[in-house]
């Protein structure tokens, strides 16, 4: 049991005993064909050596840290509020949330998400989500999300209220890319291209912990990562363009990392552009985008392409072929990178460690040390707006949003 709590969820020795003693682990043991044996257990005398079998279930209850998510209804004036909800949209479940709703039937509610808040529950989030507030606003049992979107991305997501349409809609919007189509804006620096361009490499990135990271955490990954762009519009006093993005594959900061890689990174992107405002860990930031820069140069010497804007090639997407990135970087065994992975995890280790003893706070309830976490929440979001998802197969859909108030300069 400590073993797990240690190595599975990242415990200390110290709150694995308390969790254990006060916080009431139960173990129920139902064993092959004795199906009617069932053995509750408790405390930590019984619990801190015991193995786990193979048809335990472990009950655990924790105590949360939350962390805070922006004000989506941009007031905190309960008439305003009201106002805001009733010009939304004439959808009758608009009355209970102040989310967008922006399509509702018996089977789906498509909303527009805001920026800063995750889409379901993760890390410390659970009930700061799109899925929980929607629980509880509409007073609904379940949710389910059909797709994700970044935290900090804004725009259409597709939930189902039922398990089957759960089902059929991932199914479409995994399966099916031929016949969907994902339109995002994006806010750019620089002046884009005029003409429809399409970027295809593979996507990977490092996380603020030193960790190489690619969509299947394999040894090799996909070649394909496409992304079809479109300049709409261009400011020359601000030198940033406003871009219409289409990714044809669905790799995790796939838009953000093309566009950085081509040189024009999105304006407030905090994680792929170095110039732009930065969270309270921006050294970290910085050396991260410095290390991954660093790889994608060495993967472009071998293919070229991959730092090239393409012809526009929907055809493109059944390529099924995968590269070695890890081994073409050198990611194992280069000392340079070795040397930036030690700094980025020497880095984090200081900024936790600076923020316990700015703040010197201990839970009374977990004895976990408290966080000075307070900043400013708008560095939650970016200028990425997910405005159009449409598909059309047998059940076909079209859901829009409006433009976000940052495209019109």
């Amino acid at each position: 049991m400590c073993d797990v709590m240690k190595n599975e969820f990242n415990e200390s020795p110290t709150i694995i005993c308390h969790e254990i003693t006060n916080r009431l682990i139960y173990i129920w043991t139902n064993h092959g064909k004795r199906k009617n044996l069932q053995e509750r257990l408790e405390g930590w005398d019984l619990l801190k050596d015991r193995p786990i079998d193979r048809f335990d279930v472990i009950h655990i209850q924790r105590h949360r840290h939350e962390p805070s998510v922006p004000d989506w209804a941009g007031t905190s004036n309960p008439a305003t509020v009201e106002e805001y909800r009733r010009t939304l949209s004439n959808y009758p479940s608009q009355l209970k949330t102040s989310i967008k709703i922006v399509f509702e039937s018996p089977d789906l509610l498509v909303v527009s998400k805001p920026p800063g808040i995750p889409t379901h529950p993760t890390g410390n989030y659970y009930y700061n989500t799109i899925t929980e507030i929607l629980k509880f606003d509409l007073n609904l049992d379940n949710i389910w999300p059909c797709h994700r979107l970044d935290k900090v991305t804004s725009g259409i997501l597709i939930l189902a209220k039922n398990k089957q349409a759960s089902i059929d809609y991932q199914l479409i919007l995994t399966n099916d890319k031929v016949s969907t189509t994902k339109l995002y804006y994006a806010r750019v620096c620089g002046k884009f291209p005029q003409k429809e361009v399409m970027v295809n490499c593979p996507v990977f990135s490092v996380n603020s912990c030193g960790a190489f990271l690619n969509p299947s955490n394999a040894t090799e990954i996909p070649r394909n990562s496409t992304t079809i762009f479109k300049s709409v519009k261009y400011s020359e006093a601000l030198n940033e363009s406003i871009v219409v993005c289409q990714p044809l594959t669905g790799k995790m900061h796939q838009i953000r990392i093309h566009l950085r890689n081509m040189g024009y990174p999105i304006v407030d992107d905090f994680k792929y552009n170095p110039a732009a405002k930065q969270l309270l860990n921006q050294e970290i930031m910085k050396i991260t985008n410095d290390l991954e820069t660093m790889l994608y140069e060495r993967l472009f010497e071998k293919y070229p392409k991959f730092k090239e804007f393409l012809p526009v090639d929907r055809s493109i997407v059944s390529t099924t072929e995968c590269i070695d990135v890890a081994g073409i970087t050198e990611w194992n065994s280069d000392p340079i990178i070795l040397q930036h992975v030690d700094l980025i995890r020497q880095k984090r280790a200081n900024w936790f460690a600076n923020l316990r003893n700015t703040f010197d706070t201990t839970c009374t309830v977990c004895h976990r040390d408290l966080l000075d976490t307070d900043k400013d929440l708008s560095d939650l979001s970016i200028m990425l707006h997910a405005f159009k998802y449409q598909y059309d197969g047998t059940t076909s859909f079209d859901f829009e949003d409006s433009p976000p108030q940052w495209c019109t300069f």
